[in-house]
């Protein structure tokens, strides 16, 4: 079943990553996308889109003037919405340009849920301790172009799992992917253990997500220097500070993407 690049349709799992055909085994609900805030698929333009529209442009004028194509999105802290930021930027990217989205808050993945994924298949928790392939787990988001590799379960120590070889073989296979995929990857928050510092090295560079009156200047700048030499290369900030219930509270505003030479 075909998904038009809207809310209100039906979006379903089409075949895996390597041509070979999956069973349509799963259909994501627009009404669940609603209630999650899940708007990067809508096509129109509007007042909930637009943030991500204009993140989008941004960080493709980053990818052609760097040649990076993957991303981590991050927090200081929970409850900054990195989350949110990730799914809806690599949905909005999904509909112009081959995108990545991976899951690698191995403690709390959310992204099943978000997006009511099955959460059956394999994920990208069984492709890092190798009894599954990179192929094997990817959803495909029909109607778009969009890869989704989401975290089956919980694990309570990852960090033998984020420290493997694995990890940067992953992240080099989306690099030489012949469709040349923007790979944007939603991380645990950096105060959560050191899950952010192993995940660091194997991406091109990191989007930080902030919230107003939340997020110390001390914390992120100490943040920042913790990832060197992997480069902030844009942030967002969320000003919204009261209850995230309704679409209307969520706004960002964006720095310039950082280019290549520049602070």
């Amino acid at each position: 079943m075909r998904a038009e690049a809207e809310t209100g349709k039906i979006v379903s799992i089409a075949p895996s990553i390597n041509g070979d055909a999956t069973t349509a085994d799963h259909m994501l609900d627009p009404e669940l996308l609603r209630r999650n805030l899940v708007v990067g698929f809508e096509s129109t333009d509007s007042e909930d889109v637009h943030p991500f529209s204009v993140l989008r442009s941004q960080l493709l004028k980053h990818v052609r003037a760097t040649g990076s194509r993957v991303f981590a999105i991050m927090s200081v802290q929970p409850g900054n919405g990195k989350t949110h930021v990730a799914v809806n930027l690599a949905a909005a990217l999904s509909r112009i340009h081959p995108t990545v989205l991976v899951e690698l808050d191995l403690r709390r993945p959310s992204l099943g849920q978000a997006l009511g994924l099955s959460p059956i298949r394999p994920g990208i928790d069984d492709t890092l301790a190798e009894t599954a392939t990179l192929q094997e787990f990817g959803m495909r988001i029909d109607g778009t172009k969009l890869t989704v590799h989401r975290v089956r379960t919980s694990k309570a120590n990852p960090e033998a799992l984020l420290s493997s070889d694995k990890l940067t073989e992953l992240t080099n296979a989306i690099r030489n992917s012949d469709d040349q995929p923007i790979c944007i990857i939603d991380t645990p928050p950096a105060v959560i253990h050191d899950d952010i510092m192993l995940i660091a090295p194997a991406v091109d560079g990191i989007i930080m997500v902030v919230q107003e009156a939340r997020t110390s200047k001390r914390a992120l700048v100490n943040t920042i220097k913790s990832l060197s030499p992997t480069p902030v290369i844009g942030t967002v900030l969320n000003r919204s500070i009261s209850s995230p219930l309704q679409t209307a509270e969520y706004e960002y505003y964006y720095n310039t993407m950082s280019e290549p030479g520049s602070s």
